[in-house]
């Protein structure tokens, strides 16, 4: 009898190492599948971001429709004396010297606003822009004697240009030394040489503008004829340049003076002050704005082959929003990976704690289903905030997946408290990542911390999950 009890206990040993070595061969493999379900996951998810990518450059084909009517942007270029030479030497052929102000000074006033086109919008504006300068016959004498050549004094003219001549929404008149010139379009001079220089001012996510070569075009030059007469004493040429230019998305100056100041201001609680140098001076409310530039330059004239060195120098504001809805979407598809995973990590874990205690698997198809849920909040994410904006679109679709899952899970476990628990992982997740993409100076760092803690506690349950697997 007690031998029989001792065969019997044997085989229930034998049958339990069987059953324990079966269910750790099931657990790797459906550990397996689930890595593999998370990297097919990937597929949809870089699909979603292509598709944001899309939309993006739809927003931008609609905003350059709207602003090649009204105006792209505007770089305005100050005036500049221009007179032609021929230099001594042989078979010389004519060519111009650039004269330089003395000083320059600037002021604009700019009304901005938000022009829409189906549900795109490009911000656009009138900018009211006075420029006041003025030449000195003295330096004019010193270009002519430093550059040896012929001059022709009585063919010298004032020229200056802006970016694009859509922008021109009445004549231009220039006022020299109380005389008032017409000015008008000049296809002879080229300013657009400035253009030459890639000038990269900066690059925000989503919303860059590089000024390139296509910046300044030679049709955005005007002139007016001014013969000069030099004579012993030094003279004073005032000029007053008075306009309004229409344009989008950016302004600025190229300041070609000795001397020049920039004083700008406008409705915009968001500019981007760009250029060569920083201001000397700005501020910024939620309503408007005030900015200020000075710069410099050493000498009184240069070739037209130096001119393009101005464009480095510049002072420029930039309109557009740096972190626009299409940016943050974009951002937020690359934390989709870490939501993504962690969240059917989660469930992986809830069922491996369901089961300890006898409870059902989870289908590996409940699985896909959850992680196509998780990729679809992008695609909701993209969808409305298009029409509402990031904050609220983000704050809908998390809670559309997140309720979608929580329901769902209720079913396929039949526990709410076990749903509830992963709604509340992946809620805090959402939150963490939007929290995340609002930062700006410890973005990086708060992000990794976050990361850190995250993954120490599923080490802990994991750990603890596993240990008390049969």
């Amino acid at each position: 009898m007690e031998l029989n009890n001792k065969h019997f206990s044997d085989a229930i040993e034998t049958t339990g190492a069987k059953n324990n070595s079966s269910s750790n061969i099931a657990f790797i493999i459906k550990s397996l599948l689930i890595g593999v379900l998370c990297l097919i996951l990937m597929i949809p998810l870089l699909l979603v971001s292509d598709l944001v990518r899309t939309r993006k450059q739809e927003s931008r084909n609609v905003q350059y429709e709207i602003t090649q009517r009204w105006g792209q942007s505007q770089f305005v270029t100050t005036p500049i004396l221009i007179v032609p030479y021929t230099p001594l030497t042989e078979n010389a052929e004519e060519t111009y010297l650039y004269i330089l102000p003395k000083s320059v000074d600037i002021t604009a006033l700019l009304n901005i606003e938000m022009r829409h086109r189906s549900i795109y919008e490009v911000p656009i504006y009138m900018a009211q822009t006075s420029i006041k300068g003025e030449w000195h016959t003295d330096d004019i004498q010193q270009a002519i004697t430093e550059v040896p050549g012929k001059y022709d004094l009585n063919r010298s003219k004032i020229s200056f240009a802006i970016s694009d001549p859509t922008g021109y929404h009445d004549l231009v008149y220039i006022t020299v030394n109380g005389q008032k010139l017409r000015m008008k379009s000049d296809g002879s001079t080229d300013l657009s040489s400035m253009g030459n220089t890639d000038l990269y001012a900066y690059n925000y996510e989503g919303a860059s503008q590089a000024f390139d070569n296509s910046v300044f075009i030679n049709s955005g030059t005007q002139s007016a004829n001014f013969p000069i007469e030099l004579g012993e004493d030094n003279k004073i040429i005032p000029f007053d340049l008075s306009l309004d230019i229409a344009g989008s998305n950016d302004f600025g100056f190229v300041t070609a003076a000795s001397s020049s100041t920039v004083k700008a201001s406008g409705n915009w609680s968001a500019p981007a002050f760009l250029g060569g140098s920083l201001p000397t001076n700005y501020t910024i409310s939620e309503a408007d704005f005030q900015v200020q530039w000075k710069n410099f330059y050493e000498d009184s004239y240069m070739a037209p082959s130096l001119f393009s060195s101005f464009a480095s120098k510049g002072s420029y504001i930039n309109f557009t929003n740096p972190a626009d809805h299409y940016a943050q979407t974009e951002r937020s598809t690359k934390y989709g990976v870490l939501v993504i995973v962690l969240t059917i990590l989660s469930v992986f874990l809830v069922e491996l704690s369901i089961r300890r205690k006898n409870g059902a698997p989870i289908n590996f198809l409940h699985y896909a289903l959850s992680g196509l849920s998780l990729v679809l909040f992008y695609s909701l994410l993209l969808s409305f905030s298009e029409i509402i904006g990031f904050g609220w679109a983000y704050l809908i679709a998390a809670v559309m997946t997140v309720g979608l899952n929580t329901l769902y899970f209720r079913s396929v476990l039949r526990s709410t408290r076990k749903a509830i628990l992963l709604g509340a992982i992946m809620s805090v997740l959402y939150l963490a990542v939007y929290l995340l993409m609002q930062m700006k100076t410890y973005a990086l760092l708060t992000g990794s911390i976050t990361l850190f803690i995250i993954l120490a506690i599923v080490m802990y349950f994991s750990a603890k999950v596993l240990k008390e697997r049969p």
